[in-house]
């Protein structure tokens, strides 16, 4: 999958298709404002709906609320991150959701070898970086779990 990206992308710009016709930063568009989490929001719930979706899940009000409040926390963390990789020429950027923000090559002088290794390199530092910042925000919404509920009163 690596290879053939790579492919397409020096098969257009030997051509002229991509790289002489856009900017030199294009970001990503988003199509839609889906990510990782869905479902309902910490306040967009009547109290009757948060409750029945409490119960389903076999918790209290308290602790769904709590979670609800922790999960959209944790989202606008990831969303809010981005994870760089830079090699040579070539800049992309994710968010934490490990959605591409941004690809930028800014030059193409270095030759096809050259300019195929610093995308992978530099695709592959941005890429673990979002994926190591995904994994950190959930430990610490974990940990953040654990210090409320029993300030909040709540079992564990």
């Amino acid at each position: 999958m690596q290879r053939l990206v790579v492919a397409v992308l020096l098969v257009a710009n030997a051509h002229g298709w991509i790289l002489n016709t856009l900017p030199k930063a294009t970001p990503i568009s988003r199509i839609s404002p889906l990510n990782m989490f869905s479902g309902a929001g910490t306040g967009g719930e009547s109290d009757e709906v948060a409750e029945a979706n409490a119960k389903a899940y076999g918790m209290s009000l308290k602790e769904y609320q709590l979670a609800m409040r922790m999960r959209e926390q944790m989202a606008n963390a990831l969303n809010n991150f981005r994870a760089t990789g830079k090699s040579g020429d070539v800049e992309v950027v994710y968010d934490g959701n490990v959605k591409l923000q941004s690809c930028t090559i800014s030059s193409v002088d270095s030759g096809k070898e050259q300019l195929e290794g610093d995308i992978l390199k530099a695709w592959e530092q941005a890429l673990e970086g979002a994926a190591k910042e995904g994994q950190a925000q959930f430990m610490k919404m974990q940990s953040d779990i654990q210090k409320e509920m029993p300030a909040k009163g709540m079992g564990m």
